[in-house]
C-alpha cells in the first residue's frame, strides 16, 4: 500500500526526510544512477526534474494538452493533532473550500486508535514545498461513511474523503470531479500528480521535500460494483489503476499472466506493455493524489490514490517496474461527494 510518508522539520528551517524504506546505502553526494534494474518511480531513462517540469505545468507542458496542476496540494500533519506534523500526503483541490484525498492519511484502524485530529494538519500549495509560505489549516475531515469501520486499503473501494478548511483557498482553480460512471475509457491516457518522497534516491537532496511532479499512463483497470454498509445505507465503491511499464517492454505486469490475489480484485483485462513518454509509478507520500483523465475535452479528477498491488511478480520492488498503482474511483461516489461539497463549491 502507497502510504504517506514521515518527516521531520528542524527547527532551523531544514526539513529532513526518512524513507520508509532501507537507506543505509544512501549517500546524498552521489550522481544519479537509476537503472532499469534499480528505477524508482520514474523511467531509468529520464530525470525527476523532467517530471517536476511537467508537475509545474512548464513550457511547454501549459497547454490544454496537460491537465493544471496547481490544484494539487501537500498535507503536512501529525496523527496526534500536534504542531510536529511528521507526515505528508497529497491532495487536490475541489472546492473553494474542499480537499480531496485518501481516508488512510488520517486513519487506519490497525495503526491508530483515533483519526487524526484536524488541528494538526497544514495545506501546503505551490511547486516547491520547501519555499512554499502559502498555507491553510483545516476545519474538518470528512471520511467515507464506512472508512472508518472498513478501512482495508483499497479492496472497499471506499479509501476516500473531503477536508475542508477554515478559510477559501484562492489563486487557485478547483479541478472539476468527473461523477459520470463508465466516462473513464480503458486505453486513455492518464497523469498522476503528488509530492512523493523520492529524496533519499540517489542524486536528489535529502534535506529537501520532493517537489510537485506528475506521471503519465495509459488507463488498464476499471471496476465498479463493490460495496460497503453503514446503518441500513448501502455505499458503491469502484476502482482505477494502471502499471508502469519499463521502456523496455518487459514489465506488463497486468498484461501478464500471473494474477494474484491484488490484481484479481481489478478484474480482467489486456494491458499495452509500451511505456509512455513519462511513465512512472506512484510512491510514498503520493496518497490521496489525483488521477486526471480528459472526458469531453476537459481534464478531470477520475481517481484517489489508495495504493499499489502487492508482490505482482517475484523480487518486485515498490515504485519500481512493474508496479501497479490502484485509485478509488471517483464515479462511485458521486451522491456522497454532492452531498458534502455542492451546498458550499
Amino acid at each position: 500500500m502507497i502510504k504517506p510518508a514521515f518527516y521531520s522539520a528542524l527547527l532551523s528551517g531544514a526539513i529532513f526526510l526518512v524513507s520508509c524504506g532501507p537507506v543505509d546505502d544512501f549517500d546524498p553526494d552521489e550522481e544519479s544512477s537509476n537503472t532499469s534494474e534499480s528505477t524508482f518511480g520514474i523511467r531509468h531513462d529520464k530525470e525527476l526534474s523532467d517530471y517536476e517540469a511537467v508537475g509545474s505545468n512548464d513550457s511547454p507542458y501549459n497547454t490544454a494538452d496537460y491537465p493544471d496542476f496547481t490544484s494539487v496540494i501537500k498535507f503536512c500533519y501529525s496523527l496526534d493533532g500536534s504542531s510536529n506534523e511528521d507526515y505528508i500526503a497529497t491532495g487536490t483541490v475541489v472546492g473553494s473550500q474542499w480537499i480531496l484525498t485518501a481516508g488512510h492519511n488520517f486513519f487506519v484502524a490497525s495503526e491508530q486508535s483515533s483519526p487524526a485530529p484536524a488541528s494538526g494538519i497544514t495545506i501546503v500549495v505551490g511547486d516547491d514545498p520547501n519555499t512554499s509560505s502559502t498555507t491553510y489549516e483545516v476545519e474538518s475531515v470528512n471520511f467515507h461513511p464506512t472508512w472508518i469501520s472498513d478501512n482495508e486499503d483499497f479492496i472497499n473501494g471506499n479509501d476516500i474523503c473531503l477536508v475542508k478548511l477554515k478559510t477559501a483557498i484562492t489563486g487557485i482553480t478547483p479541478a472539476p470531479i468527473n461523477l459520470t460512471l463508465n466516462d473513464e475509457t480503458i486505453g486513455n491516457t492518464t497523469w498522476f500528480c503528488g509530492y512523493g518522497d523520492y529524496s533519499q534516491q540517489a542524486g536528489q537532496n535529502a534535506n529537501l521535500l520532493t517537489n510537485r511532479h506528475a506521471i503519465q499512463n495509459v488507463l488498464d483497470r476499471r471496476v465498479d460494483g463493490i460495496t460497503t454498509t453503514s446503518g441500513s445505507t448501502t455505499y458503491n465503491g469502484g476502482l482505477l489503476a494502471f502499471d508502469f511499464d519499463s521502456p523496455d517492454g518487459d514489465a506488463n505486469t497486468l498484461g501478464d499472466g500471473t494474477v494474484n490475489s491484488d490484481e484479481a480484485l481489478l478484474g480482467s483485462g489486456t494491458s499495452d506493455a509500451s511505456a509512455t513518454t513519462f511513465e512512472g509509478a506512484t510512491v510514498q507520500g503520493d496518497s490521496g493524489g489525483p488521477l486526471f483523465m480528459k472526458i469531453d475535452g476537459e481534464w478531470q479528477v477520475c481517481g484517489v490514490l489508495s495504493g499499489g498491488a502487492s508482490d505482482v511478480v517475484d523480487g518486485h520492488q515498490d515504485s519500481g517496474y512493474g508496479d501497479i498503482s490502484v485509485f478509488i474511483r471517483t464515479s462511485s461516489h458521486t451522491s456522497w461527494i454532492e452531498s458534502l461539497i455542492n451546498p458550499s463549491i
